[in-house]
């Protein structure tokens, strides 16, 4: 009788939940619930009550929408946790563990299975991945897009099937993040280097229905509204160039941390940066070497491209872009340290410095989390507010810095207040919000992680 269980396939199983348990540890505590937060949550509601969404986020210059695809998955999210706000925080953590499984299969079939262990348990407890998957928000789901962008543009040079995972890759991709424009771009470059297989007729065809499916939300919309959406797209190359102005050293840096912190994710003083970066030197140093390599060439030149095109046309127009459209060179990033790490993986002992120094110092970084003005934060104030004063019949006094007050209307909501935000003049019963607590003056009577409550009121 063949054996469905061994050793090496529980390895991948408690691998996965122990990277399922760091990010669903303390969530409410780690993981914020602001403007993009209630945005999705509201639209999600909206969803489950009959109103279908056919856009998705809008970017943060020009707003432009892109596909609503991650609302699909937070109303289902949502409907799973009965509308509680962290319902996205869940969906989040759960797309991490997808672009873990992705990143393992990636790793295995094209790099060394040996190495795809190693990677996989130095992904699971990375605090950077861990952090990043505590943040709900559209692009969670980037990451495991782009695997399946990097899968089906490698899987292309040889096979048919290649065209269909990159066709979802894009569709995901474009559910998730404005960046996949630079993606694409790179995969462009890609196959003119490379000259994939040349796509047979169903092939075309399916690739095609693929996007097409995947773009129509944004189609109907835009042909029910005078394509007013297709308009915004032009004003996102309109950026003011002093918007987002990053000097090379920080596009550097992101790139540096994205590709050594599954390692070292320390980088407290000169020394970390010495050891960061020349690690990140040997990655590059390494994955230009395997152009020369005939088994390797196509993969390291693959990575190279997606990691590296995206850092030089993001510098080269980032008045009209955050860094956070640096993201989608993540997975490269990985994939290009998986293949440096394939030098080693012969050499225990190295291995066994390297994960190590990996488990110490992530673990020290998960330990140290704080983050301020939290969900969970948020819902305690909303809960005293009830405790104290029931669910209405009295106003909500909101001071913040900008952008701080986010979330708390959806929060209210959930908890059932009905209150005047902000209130009414002459009301008697009045409780304050001060973010963080001491802001213009007010001292709470009760705190929360950064945020006071003062009740005023008989």
């Amino acid at each position: 009788m063949k054996r469905y269980l061994n050793f090496k396939k529980i390895f991948v199983v408690l691998v996965l939940l122990l990277a399922l348990f760091l990010r669903f540890n303390n969530l409410h505590q780690r993981t914020h619930f602001d403007a993009d937060q209630e945005w999705l949550a509201t639209r999600a509601t909206e969803l489950l009550k009959g109103d279908l969404p056919l856009l998705g986020p809008v970017t943060s210059i020009g707003s432009f929408s892109i596909g609503p695809g991650f609302i699909y998955l937070w109303a289902f999210f949502s409907f799973l946790f009965s509308g509680a706000p962290v319902a996205g925080a869940y969906l989040s953590a759960v797309l991490g563990l997808l672009f873990l499984i992705t990143l393992f299969l990636f790793t295995k079939y094209f790099i060394d299975l040996k190495v795809a262990y190693l990677v996989l348990f130095l992904a699971a407890i990375s605090s950077k991945l861990i952090f990043w998957d505590q943040q709900p928000w559209a692009p969670s789901l980037f990451y495991t897009a782009q695997m399946l962008i990097l899968a089906g543009g490698y899987i292309s040079i040889k096979k048919q099937v290649g065209y269909l995972i990159l066709a979802v890759g894009l569709v995901l991709a474009f559910q998730s993040h404005f960046g996949v424009i630079l993606s694409f771009v790179s995969l462009l470059v890609y196959f003119l280097l490379v000259r994939p297989v040349k796509p047979k007729v169903m092939t075309s065809i399916a690739t095609v229905a693929i996007l097409f499916v995947g773009f129509l939300p944004n189609l109907v919309f835009d042909l029910s509204h005078n394509f007013i959406n297709l308009k915004k797209l032009f004003e996102v190359f309109r950026g003011d160039s002093v918007d987002y102005f990053i000097s090379l050293n920080k596009v550097i840096n992101v790139l540096n941390s994205s590709a050594t912190s599954l390692i070292y994710p320390k980088n407290t003083n000169l020394l970390d940066t010495i050891f960061t970066k020349g690690l990140f030197a040997l990655v590059l140093v390494n994955a230009f070497s395997l152009l020369r390599d005939k088994k390797l060439k196509n993969l390291s030149l693959l990575l190279l491209t997606t990691a590296l095109l995206p850092a030089i046309l993001f510098y080269l127009q980032q008045g009209k872009f955050s860094e956070y459209y640096l993201l989608m060179s993540v997975p490269s990033l990985i994939l290009l340290l998986a293949l440096f790490l394939k030098r080693l993986i012969s050499y225990k002992m190295i291995v066994f410095l390297i994960i190590i120094i990996s488990v110490y110092f992530n673990f020290k970084q998960i330990d140290s989390r704080y983050v301020s003005w939290n969900l969970k934060a948020k819902e305690n104030i909303a809960q005293k507010i009830v405790e104290i004063g029931g669910t209405e019949g009295y106003g909500i006094s909101i001071n913040s810095k900008r952008g701080d007050r986010f979330g708390f209307e959806y929060i209210f909501d959930y908890y059932q207040i009905k209150a005047d935000v902000p209130p009414k003049i002459g009301e008697t019963r009045i409780f304050s919000v001060a973010i963080p607590q001491g802001f213009e003056g007010i001292v709470g009577t009760h705190s929360y992680d950064g945020i006071g409550l003062l009740w005023s009121g008989i």
